[in-house]
């Protein structure tokens, strides 16, 4: 197998890198981590340049590159900055649900303002009591004539903040053995009353933003379920498969940007009249 980057994905990456280089300044990202402040122009300059979406068919506004590329420009923006690389590539996060099983309509209404730097979207999973355990949830959807109710709690949802629309796994059958079966995606714009987001505190990634999100007798038209009724639980394991290749080059990005880091710092700091690089010990750490 051939595991060389192609030149167009190499130009892909080499622009990533000149944009996170151009953009992420030190002393604002810091700024914007002290403030937990979303880096509104940055990420609308991501979109604009193609950065954000650019796994979408171009008729829904991306680039018609795929999961690769997109993983390419993931890890160039989090060598630089985790957090500004997380909000960035991160925005359209869920939205890939929609783009694998959402209808025509779905398609056009939220994933190209996506791409356009108008919406951002989220995703909930987690809840409070089960954590990340998909094969049950306690968050319903119960069908009210052409609308559904939503009652329910998720938790560690990021994003969700600055979000315009969230995806909601909820448990639509309660009656499913076993329960997953019974489980769908429905789309939430974060507008609709009943909704309640809440900010935690936590030790980085602070201008992220991770949140805890209530539902108390939301209503959303029918309209708003992604593809068919109760089949939420394969969507969401499809999309989170695909999304741990994003973690794991943001993971990549990182460590790489601490060894640049740590690198030139050998490089430049003295100690006993010598540059510390030249010290074998921490020649053997590099």
């Amino acid at each position: 197998m051939d595991f060389e980057l192609t030149q167009e994905q190499h130009g892909i990456q080499k622009a990533a890198r000149e944009f996170a280089e151009g953009e992420f300044d030190k002393d604002l990202v810091l700024e914007l981590e002290m403030k937990r402040e979303f880096p509104l122009e940055i990420w609308k300059k991501s979109c604009k340049l193609g950065f954000v979406g650019m796994d979408f068919p171009e008729e829904y506004g991306g680039q018609g590159y795929g999961l690769f590329e997109s993983v390419l420009v993931h890890e160039e923006f989090c060598r630089k900055a985790a957090t500004i690389g997380m909000i960035v590539s991160g925005s359209p996060f869920g939205s890939r649900i929609i783009l694998k099983n959402g209808n025509e309509e779905q398609k056009k209404k939220y994933l190209i303002p996506i791409t356009r730097g108008e919406m951002i979207s989220a995703a909930a999973f987690t809840e409070p009591d089960r954590g990340s355990d998909l094969t049950f949830v306690s968050t319903t959807a119960r069908r009210e004539g052409k609308e559904y109710i939503i009652n329910g709690t998720k938790t560690f949802i990021t994003m969700a903040g600055n979000a315009q629309f969230i995806i909601v796994l909820c448990q639509t059958d309660p009656e499913a053995k076993p329960g997953y079966r019974g489980q769908s995606s429905i789309i939430v714009e974060t507008d609709r009353k009943g909704i309640e987001i809440t900010k935690f505190e936590t030790m980085g990634w602070r201008a992220l933003g991770t949140t805890q999100v209530s539902f108390t007798d939301v209503r959303v038209p029918e309209e708003n379920l992604i593809g068919h009724e109760n089949r939420g639980f394969s969507q969401s394991l499809e999309f989170l498969n695909e999304y741990r290749a994003l973690a794991g080059a943001a993971a990549t990005g990182i460590a790489q940007g601490a060894f640049d880091r740590a690198l030139k710092y050998a490089k430049e700091r003295e100690a006993f009249g010598r540059k510390i690089g030249e010290f074998q010990a921490i020649q053997h750490k590099l």
